[in-house]
């Protein structure tokens, strides 16, 4: 029973140390640098920024039954 702990606290250290090495990767190559420019990149020249022009829902007309061909 004791293994399992130590399983599942090797673990859960192994994750906490790859997350933070993880940020100090992304802070060391300039992954933090610019926060505003990837909320930006998504729009393209002809959408202002915070107007989406696109319409993710759209009205579909009801679908008509096709008639029962009788024999």
């Amino acid at each position: 029973m004791s293994a399992i702990y130590l399983l599942i606290l090797g673990s859960m250290v192994l994750l906490g140390a790859t997350a933070v090495l993880g940020l100090f990767w992304a802070a060391r190559n300039g992954q933090f640098r610019d926060m505003k420019r990837g909320a930006r990149v998504i729009f393209d020249e002809e959408e202002p920024v915070g107007m989406p022009t696109d319409v993710v829902f759209k009205k579909r007309e009801p679908r008509r039954r096709k008639a029962a061909a009788h024999p």
